[in-house]
């Protein structure tokens, strides 16, 4: 191998170790990786005659990114921009010493550490082009999953600071793209005279959290964890208020945006408590905010089912409850429990996904699934292996009536040699998921 093709190997074996994977082909492949490949494919389709450096600087733009997490780092806007110097320098750091190891002239490796940190991105070609790629490769790739999770307001905004980011060769490139019909309408809307203002930043100080979820139907203490959650963030006091908001129930969704708006809130971030993005934060969640016409912004972020960090704290709380009952993970298997549901397939593909996810770093026996209210139902895995040491884990965002009392007696009926770790939305870590992902909505 040369030098420059040892280069792309070992940063591409870096990215391979990140934890958070993407359904690409049907195949679940590491986030950065995935990105990596797409820049590099961008490159060539834009300008085939690229230097060395350049090739190399966009192969490691985004070098393991995933290990300077954006909670190591304050959640407001001050934090986000110390947070973005911070990855540039790092990757720039990460990638010189990959290059140079590899053989890499040390003005080669020098010039790649300078494009990956922009600098004089205003007069230097290269680091523009450099930029043009990371706004092509969104746009083609990642900017219509943006569009599912944002209303088209957000979205205009995003799109119309990504244009001002390109040169006019990065532009016409857009246009070239075979963009999703939804992407390419909403690039109509950010480009024609009528197009709606950016937002403007708005202070956390500003923003009412409230955390959706469905209303728990059983347990001890309906709604427990949920309000657990809202008392413990607002404690942070880095928010106007946190407060939970429930379709079936009380606090009712409508109460706690009423509360939110009378206690002088500008902007409102609604986190779906659910496990996938189905019936419920599709419609009824969406349908229901809609109706209230709430006259500031609303910001409706991804659904904690989908958050790429939950696979890590399932993997983590697992261990810790194979520990503590004494067991080997080579020896016992994990079995992660969800909804299910008779309605749609999003409760169970999301269930089935992050199973796929914690599978790929997990020393269990193996990694299996069941559901609640579809085959393969829990008490049928149990019975199925009941002598194999099995660690129950719950895909629930809550601790109502199926975590608290469905799951744990189905375990006592089998007599299935099993424990049961808990709902993942009831770990303490939960909240600090919540945090990040608010942040990095609104900055």
């Amino acid at each position: 191998m040369t030098p420059f093709e040892r280069a792309i190997s070992q940063i591409d074996a870096a990215n391979a170790e990140d934890p958070n994977t993407v359904l690409v082909d049907g195949m679940l492949r590491p986030s950065e990786l995935v990105y990596s490949e797409r820049m590099s494919a961008m490159l060539e389709r834009l300008h085939p005659q690229a230097s060395d450096a350049l090739k190399l600087a966009v192969r490691a733009q985004h070098l393991r990114r995933w290990t300077i997490p954006r909670s190591s780092y304050p959640l407001d806007r001050a934090g986000y921009h110390r947070w973005r110097s911070e990855l540039k320098k790092r990757h720039a750091e990460w990638a010189e010493a990959i290059l140079k190891d590899c053989g890499i002239a040390d003005e080669v490796a020098a010039r790649a550490a300078s494009l990956i940190r922009k600098e004089n991105l205003k007069t230097d070609a290269e680091s523009q082009t450099l930029e043009d790629v990371a706004c092509l490769v969104f746009l083609a790739h990642y900017a219509s999953d943006f569009a599912s999770r944002h209303d088209d307001q957000k979205m205009i905004g995003i799109l119309q600071k990504t244009w001002r980011k390109m040169s006019e060769d990065g532009r016409r490139a857009a246009l070239d793209l075979p963009l999703h019909p939804s992407v390419r309408a909403l690039i109509d809307s950010a480009l024609s005279n009528g197009a709606r203002p950016i937002r403007k930043p708005v202070a956390f100080s500003d923003v009412a959290v409230i955390l959706a979820a469905h209303g728990d139907r059983g347990g001890e203490c309906p709604n427990a964890t949920l309000l657990s959650h809202c008392a413990s963030l607002s404690e942070r006091k880095l928010f106007h208020s946190v407060s939970a908001g429930v379709l079936r129930g009380e606090p009712q969704l409508e109460e706690a945006v009423r509360g939110a708006l009378s206690g002088g809130a500008l902007s409102l971030a609604i986190y779906p408590m659910f496990m996938s993005d189905g019936y419920f934060t599709g419609r009824v969640l969406v349908q229901r905010l809609a109706a209230l016409e709430i006259p500031v912004d609303v910001h409706v972020l991804p659904p904690l089912g989908a958050d790429p960090l939950v696979p890590g704290l399932m993997l983590s709380l697992a261990l810790r409850t194979t520990t503590e009952n004494g067991w080997q993970p080579p020896l016992t298997r994990l079995l992660i429990v969800g909804h299910g549901s008779k309605i749609g397939p999003a409760s169970a593909d999301a269930t089935r996904k992050v199973a796929v996810q914690i599978a790929q770093h997990s020393p269990f026996l193996s990694v299996e699934c069941a559901f609640l209210e579809e085959a393969e139902f829990l008490a049928d895995a149990l019975t199925r292996s009941e002598r194999t040491p099995t660690v129950v884990l719950g895909f629930f965002a809550g601790d109502g009536l199926h975590s608290a009392e469905d799951v744990p007696e189905t375990i006592a009926e089998t007599g299935s040699k099993a424990v049961y770790a808990g709902s993942i939305g009831k770990a303490p870590e939960v909240r600090e998921l919540i945090l990040q992902a608010v942040a990095n909505e609104l900055t």
